[in-house]
């Protein structure tokens, strides 16, 4: 049953991790612009990891080589996810991705530029989306996308 659940979660991570990496580039249009946003969730992987060497460590003996491999490769994804893959803005002409969900430019009520280049979106439905810009350059490049700035 272990084995079961964490087959299905691997192959889950595996679709989730092309649709994130090449379907999204191909849904909604052709891309405008592609913005590398900074990673968050170094230290919940870290927690994950440790929660897996914890159950390692416990159940050492009674584990089968199948499930350690599991683990073992649930660990690796999880590394993956926190230290290698960035997350990203793709603008397209309609819309943008933000954390993998398509937003349309017209659900967009302000947009603006806060401290350390932090692009803030402000949704019509009264939710804010913060987009922390990997790097400073690429500010430039989203305000220019946007229409520049206004007085």
């Amino acid at each position: 049953m272990v084995d079961t659940l964490l087959l299905i979660g691997i192959a889950l991570f595996f679709l989730y991790a092309f649709y994130d990496q090449f379907g999204m580039d191909k849904l909604k249009g052709k891309t405008k612009l592609k913005v590398r946003l900074k990673k968050r969730a170094k230290i919940d992987a870290l927690i994950f990891i440790g929660l897996i060497i914890i159950i390692l460590y416990q159940t050492y003996a009674n584990i089968s080589p199948i499930t350690l491999y599991l683990l073992a490769t649930a660990i690796i994804l999880s590394l993956y996810m926190a230290f290698i893959r960035s997350p990203e803005l793709i603008l397209k002409e309609t819309g943008f991705f933000y954390e993998n969900i398509f937003i349309q430019y017209e659900k967009i009520d302000a947009l603006n530029l806060a401290d350390n280049h932090i692009l803030v979106i402000d949704l019509k439905n009264g939710k804010r989306l913060i987009a922390p810009l990997q790097n400073p350059q690429d500010q430039e490049s989203v305000v220019a996308f946007f229409g520049g700035y206004k007085k």
